[in-house]
């Protein structure tokens, strides 16, 4: 009888076990998927709209380390405040682009870099940028979500 009962707690621990969602595993697909998200997510026209794509991208504890030598906005509450700040004027993105060089996986981690060109619009003055970036994505239960980005860029020109 006792044996019977440890086997019948080991099966349906077992069965527990198969049923838990797991990660779906890694694979280069999710990562461009992530990636160009990234890029649409900036060329939302609607301000609102923009920051709340944006942000859905990062995990809530995200490091991103900008170009320019400015230094590091950690968690999702600082990286609204680095992009999204509240009363600031809205950044109107008029051109992004992506080029991924390479895509690099382990488990459930992922890092993608590659190069960019940006034009974008900020108090009514016209900027554009080219340089390279660099993010590693974790994919837990919610998906992909990038957890570090870091990007360089040449000097800002304006257009």
């Amino acid at each position: 009888m006792n044996r019977m009962f440890t086997l019948s707690v080991a099966a349906v621990a077992a069965t527990l076990a198969a049923c838990a969602k797991s990660p779906a595993p890694a694979d280069e697909s999710s990562l461009r998927a992530l990636d160009a998200a990234y890029v649409e997510a900036w060329l939302t026209a609607d301000a609102a709209d923009q920051e709340k794509a944006v942000l859905a991208l990062f995990d809530r504890d995200a490091v991103i380390m900008p170009g320019g030598g400015l230094p590091s906005e950690n968690g999702v509450g600082s990286l609204k405040n680095f992009w999204f700040p509240d009363g600031a004027p809205p950044t109107a993105v008029t051109h992004f682009t992506h080029d991924i060089d390479e895509i690099e996986l382990s488990g459930d981690l992922g890092v993608v870099s590659g190069r960019y060109t940006l034009s974008f619009t900020y108090e009514n003055q016209s900027i554009a940028q080219a340089g390279n970036y660099l993010f590693v994505a974790k994919n837990g239960a919610g998906g992909w979500r990038i957890k570090r980005m870091i990007w360089n860029d040449q000097p800002l020109t304006e257009v």
